[in-house]
């Protein structure tokens, strides 16, 4: 039995739920014990980062490894191509992801709801984060053809938090149509289409918690 310790507006453990629908797993979500970042949870993972699994003898605490662990000890219904160079086209999107695009928009969780000073950063980020996005559609060429991997489970999440705080921060981004194509694509895959079913009413929680409103 697999249990995943998560909390319910994680991008990552959004993420990680996406790949255990794709694979059919079941699993016990539970929160972390002790709360987030308590000494009782750092005990367990020193990181204190979620989300966090473990199967049998196997603990991880990190979304990216969870991944790849779960593509090994789980091949059935694959998220990895086949050919070491489309794997590792697959594994290049996954980490742009997690380095270049998501910690953009991370950083403006502490923005909402807006405030008079920051309109000023709000524009000169809301630059940076098309800049992420042109990028991404540079990489989404040379995308392999292969059903839904390891590399597009952030993304959808992602792009709804976009899509939500930009009328709440009055970000001017545009997505490319390469894009907005494939965005098209990921979100009506079943294990996608499942999970924000259910991450979109905690989004919309999440803005209400901080007197802010999203569509």
């Amino acid at each position: 039995m697999i249990n995943f310790y998560a909390i319910p507006a994680s991008l990552y453990c959004a993420k990680t739920r996406i790949c255990l629908r794709h694979k059919h797993l079941i699993w016990t979500e539970l929160p972390p014990p002790g709360g987030f970042g308590s000494d009782v949870y750092t005990s367990h993972i020193p990181s204190g980062t979620l989300p966090r699994l473990i199967d049998g003898e196997t603990t991880l605490g990190d979304s990216e490894a969870i991944a790849e662990y779960l593509e090994e000890a789980y091949p059935s219904f694959p998220m990895l191509p086949k050919t070491i160079n489309d794997r590792a086209k697959i594994r290049e999107l996954s980490r742009f992801h997690d380095t270049r695009l998501e910690p953009c928009i991370r950083a403006l969780f502490a923005h909402v709801p807006p405030k008079e000073p920051a309109q000023a950063y709000l524009a000169e980020h809301s630059k940076l984060i098309s800049q992420r996005i042109k990028q991404l559609e540079t990489l989404l060429h040379n995308r392999p053809k292969f059903g839904l991997s390891l590399g597009d489970c952030g993304f959808p999440v992602t792009f709804a938090w976009i899509e939500a705080l930009k009328p709440v921060l009055n970000l001017s981004l545009t997505i490319p149509d390469a894009v907005q194509k494939y965005l098209n694509w990921v979100v009506s895959t079943p294990a996608v289409a499942e999970e924000l079913s259910q991450y979109k009413p905690v989004l919309q929680a999440w803005f209400a918690v901080k007197g802010a409103r999203c569509n």
